[in-house]
């Protein structure tokens, strides 16, 4: 039912899991802060279930996005809108590499032993390097 709901609001969705899913807000004229805002409502009205709003230019941004609203519930209202590169780049630097979506605690710790600590370390990590010493995937997620 929820997952219905954001459907009903959006061009096109994913569903990722029973308790997420993504939405795709490529040309959405509203405020997507706004937007978030009107989503977290209809979702608990027709699920009975409170849920946080990350939104992000990327997959592995917005679940950053969504890990700082939680964190953050008090303060966001339930929504973190990053599109905007200076609340992105906050997030980044105030979030452990543990927290990136795919990053385990083996990758966690050769990460950590690189010196790559937070987010941002990640993001400005060199790509070949990320992808001689890991993956591919590693070097997309960066």
């Amino acid at each position: 039912m929820g997952h219905s709901s954001i459907e009903a609001m959006v061009p096109a969705s994913y569903v990722y899991s029973i308790d997420e899913c993504f939405a795709d807000l490529t040309g959405f004229p509203d405020s997507l802060t706004q937007f978030g805002r009107e989503v977290r409502p209809k979702v608990l009205r027709c699920t009975g279930i409170p849920v946080g709003v990350g939104i992000a230019r990327t997959k592995t941004l917005a679940k950053l996005a969504n890990h700082t609203e939680k964190r953050l519930q008090a303060q966001t209202g339930g929504v973190v809108d990053i599109c905007e590169s200076f609340k992105r780049d906050w997030v980044l630097r105030n979030t452990a590499v543990k927290e990136v979506w795919g990053i385990g605690r083996r990758m966690t710790a050769h990460l950590e032993s690189m010196g790559i600590h937070r987010a941002m370390d990640l993001a400005r990590a060199d790509p070949q390097m990320l992808r001689q010493k890991f993956s591919v995937g590693v070097e997309k997620t960066a």
